[in-house]
């Protein structure tokens, strides 16, 4: 069964009052959202609120938006160092994506219980059908929808062992400030639409899916599917962002194979 989460800039800040542990040790601690996912299935978080506030270049640096897969659910950012949350994102446009590891140095979760991992799966029969490796550019955009669901059904299990799950470092832009494979392509130029300054700084989700090992050591995966609002087509620079939509599949039982 497929369900729907969607975010609106209001309901962003409705926290239902919660009985979990770390409010209970600390009561300073606000209170947390509702939970809306309860069981294994798979979810489509619709306009997930970024920092839209903050600018790139600007003094203000992007507040970190921390999310739980396994409860459906925003979670605030005095949680950090706790189990809340599993997947965090962060920096410019909150465009790196972090896994929940509370044994990791760098991570935002440093600390914490957390137990989680990520993992970018690049798929090269999907790639070789939108992907230039020479230029490392789509041939062309937008990208077909099909072509997202398609790498995210061909995915049917984690693909690699616990060891190899990034924990001290993050998922990020693809081939950008000297990153490798990422899950969007920034098109910093505007090279896909020549002479249309418009077209310049506006990132483009890739059919890649990204497994997570989730903060409690459940698995998902997850699909991104744009950053702006509503999941244009044809996003320019002066779409709304970050407004994060993508699809899911949890396993709440420890199960590694995705068979929602």
């Amino acid at each position: 069964m497929l369900m729907r989460i969607s975010f609106l800039l209001l309901t962003v800040f409705l926290f239902a009052s919660c009985s979990d542990n770390d409010k209970e040790d600390d009561p300073s601690l606000p209170d947390l959202p509702a939970i809306t996912v309860t069981a294994s299935g798979t979810y489509t978080v619709n306009n997930l609120l970024g920092d839209t506030v903050a600018r790139a270049g600007g003094s203000a640096s992007f507040k970190t938006v921390y999310y739980s897969l396994e409860d459906g659910r925003i979670i605030p950012a005095a949680y950090a160092a706790t189990d809340k949350w599993d997947i965090a994102f962060a920096s410019i446009y909150n465009s790196s994506i972090w896994a929940n590891n509370g044994t990791a140095t760098y991570n935002p979760g440093k600390g914490g219980p957390g137990k989680g991992g990520i993992y970018l799966v690049v798929d090269s029969a999907v790639d070789k059908q939108y992907f230039d490796d020479e230029s490392q550019r789509p041939v062309a955009v937008p990208i077909a929808q099909s072509l997202m669901e398609e790498a995210f059904d061909k995915v049917k299990s984690v693909p690699v062992a616990d060891d190899q799950l990034l924990i001290n470092g993050y998922l990020t832009l693809d081939h950008f400030n000297g990153s490798t494979n990422g899950y969007a392509f920034y098109d910093f130029y505007g090279q896909m639409h020549p002479g249309d300054s418009e077209k310049a700084h506006v990132v483009y989700n890739l059919p890649r899916t990204i497994v997570v090992k989730t903060a409690k050591g459940n698995y998902a995966k997850l699909i991104i599917y744009s950053f702006y609002r509503d999941k244009p087509a044809n996003p320019d620079i002066h779409t709304a962002a970050p407004y994060i939509t993508f699809k899911y599949t949890i396993n709440k039982d420890g199960d590694k194979t995705f068979n929602q």
